[in-house]
């Protein structure tokens, strides 16, 4: 186009080719904004695997070292302390991690595992440096035992729960939870099992519909509903109760058959689950069931296996398939993992 003056005259978009124009760059944002967020649930998932494994692994490297599975709390024979300090995880990470500062039972005093973070505690590394930590061992934040995308709480601490003896400790929350069913503190060869979860995933903190509260603590070492571990039961003769649900043992031979639960202690009467499956979705803003294991992942939820493996069970597994994969082998219904 020539205007009276001579000159070239580009013309401009018209309002409907503005309006298509715009449209396609929506639709690219959007295309743009869903692929970025598939790539970061993917990563957070994979992170969640890796960690995942490292903490089977140290289990794995806890009984090259002392010929058995370590101990579930630290309560009963044989327990470190039996003053329920040191958890699982405490107690295989000292062993897996060479940390100059992870508890050792005798070496220290209790406040040095749950002290809370006010109160700071000076260490000496092998090469002889020094540094100073805020808080007692259990009230650290450990990337390894957080799933990036467990968003329940942000690297939360100082969280108090009362130990058995009456005193009160100060914990991290975890993501993770180790399977209450198995014979923990025993020199029983199940590790090497690919049919067997060592741990699964948990929230770090599960609101119920009613606002109670519950917190994942990876650090706690004695029954609790705060405990870090699913389908755990407390002694049947013990004052404890951990409110956690747990099969009755040995399974139905049948898989469809309905499997009854008991909640907090070995002791309690078996009853129907109140629940259609034994682990959980994990959605924010919505509430959990804080007696059951769940994921944030919306493919499924991600366990440890036996043998350093990992595994998803998906969100329509039957409650037989999941406590099968629970139970310790000498109770596995005929069938399983054949």
């Amino acid at each position: 186009m020539t205007s009276p003056a001579g000159r070239t005259v580009r013309p401009g978009l018209s309002r409907a080719e503005a309006v298509i124009v715009l449209f396609i760059v929506v639709i690219l944002g959007a295309l743009i904004v869903t692929a970025v967020g598939k790539m970061r649930q993917a990563a957070a998932r994979s992170q969640c695997e890796s960690n995942l494994r490292q903490i089977a692994l140290s289990v794995h490297s806890y009984h090259a070292n002392y010929g058995c599975l370590p101990p579930l709390v630290d309560l009963g024979d044989g327990s470190p302390t039996g003053r329920g300090l040191p958890s699982a995880f405490a107690t295989v990470w000292s062993v897996y991690v060479a940390h100059p500062f992870l508890y050792r039972p005798g070496a220290r005093p209790p406040e040095a595992y749950h002290a809370p973070s006010s109160i700071p505690f000076n260490f000496r590394h092998k090469d002889g440096t020094t540094g100073i930590q805020e808080g007692g061992d259990a009230n650290q934040v450990w990337r390894t035992f957080l799933c990036p995308a467990d968003r329940t709480a942000d690297k939360l601490r100082d969280v108090p729960a009362t130990l058995p003896d009456g005193s009160t400790g100060h914990y991290a929350t975890g993501s993770y939870a180790a399977n209450g069913l198995l014979p923990w503190m025993t020199a029983d060869q199940l590790l090497g099992s690919a049919d067997t979860i060592l741990f699964a995933e948990r929230p770090q903190v599960c609101r119920t519909a009613t606002g109670e509260v519950v917190h994942n603590l990876w650090g706690v070492g004695f029954y609790s509903p705060q405990m870090p571990a699913f389908a755990a039961l407390a002694p049947a003769d013990s004052p404890w109760s951990t409110e956690l649900v747990a099969p009755v043992l040995p399974l139905p031979a049948d898989s469809g058959a309905p499997c009854p639960v008991r909640v907090g202690s070995w002791g309690a009467t078996p009853q129907p689950p109140d629940f259609p499956t034994p682990f959980q979705r994990i959605v924010p803003d919505r509430p959990c069931d804080p007696r059951l294991p769940g994921s944030p992942h919306s493919g499924g939820m991600q366990v440890a296996m036996a043998d350093g493996s990992v595994r998803v069970f998906r969100s329509g597994t039957s409650p037989w398939t999941f406590w099968a994969a629970c139970a310790p082998a000498p109770v596995k219904p005929r069938g399983y993992g054949e």
